[in-house]
Formats: C-alpha cells, sequence, structure tokens
C-alpha cells in the first residue's frame, strides 16, 4: 500500500460522522447546530419560540418548563455540552430525524454521567422553518442509519 493511500484511509476513519451524514439533509443538521448552540448558552426563549414545537404534554414545551430543565441541570454542575455528531435524514419533504451524540460537561470540565448519550430528534418543517417537535432519548450504543427520501 503507498503512503499516500494509507494516509487517505487514515483521514477516512478519522472523520467524524457528521462529516459523512445525508448531504440532503443539511438544512436538518444546521438546525441542530443552532439548537445546541442556543443550549450551551441556556438561551430557553430563542429555543422556545425558534427550535421547538413540542406537544403540550412535553414538560419542555414552555419557555418556563425548558428553563426549569435548565435551572435542574445547572443544579447538578452542568456547564455545557460537546456535540459528537449531527445526523440528519428527511423522510418526507416536511418530516426528518436528526440523531445527536453528546456530552454534557460540568463547571469543572467532567463529563456528566452517562459519558456519552444520544438522542433522536424529530423534525417538522412548518412555513417558518423546520421545528423539533419530540425528542427520544436512546442507548448511546444504538446507532441510526438513514438516508434521505428520493423523489
Amino acid at each position: 500500500m503507498t503512503r499516500s493511500l494509507a494516509c487517505a484511509i487514515a483521514i477516512a476513519i478519522a472523520l467524524p460522522s457528521a462529516a459523512l451524514a445525508d448531504a440532503g439533509a443539511r438544512d436538518v443538521e444546521a438546525v441542530m447546530t443552532e439548537y445546541v448552540r442556543l443550549w450551551n448558552a441556556g438561551d430557553s426563549a430563542a429555543i422556545s419560540s425558534r427550535i421547538y414545537r413540542l406537544r403540550a404534554d412535553n414538560p419542555m414545551s414552555t419557555q418556563a418548563g425548558l428553563q426549569a430543565e435548565f435551572d435542574r441541570l445547572k443544579a447538578q454542575g452542568y456547564h455545557h455540552s460537546v456535540t459528537h455528531s449531527v445526523e440528519g435524514c428527511h423522510l418526507t419533504p416536511t418530516q426528518a430525524i436528526a440523531q445527536l451524540r453528546f456530552t454534557r460537561l460540568k463547571t469543572d470540565g467532567q463529563p456528566m454521567p452517562p459519558k456519552e448519550r444520544a438522542t433522536l430528534y424529530v423534525l417538522r418543517k412548518f412555513p417558518e422553518g423546520w421545528r423539533i417537535t419530540d425528542l427520544i432519548g436512546m442507548s448511546a450504543s444504538a446507532r441510526l442509519s438513514c438516508a434521505s427520501y428520493s423523489d
């Protein structure tokens, strides 16, 4: 094997999964990236108005409910989340899913247990854009593989 081929294989293996994600779902992945940015800022107002459109039975469906979740996490020492990967997939022109893998870090830099987390997000496209309509916690050992629909 040539040195350049070995180098190319090493780079491909080292690429984060987000770099290999479904190119058709970049818009959904962009929403998720903005979501994480707002989450790390603790911006319950922006998340409630621009990202979430959760069912009323979800405690985080309101700004007050989301702020209560931020307060709960901060009481446990939470500081911010580090994203390991974001993978989106369009199911239809107006429905998508996204898998987010992340670690929650405390103010001292240590991970909050469990060290690795994964959540599946259900998104729907409204006239004002993509919104998260449901969150499904999942085992970090679970893997989602999805390719966007094609006409």
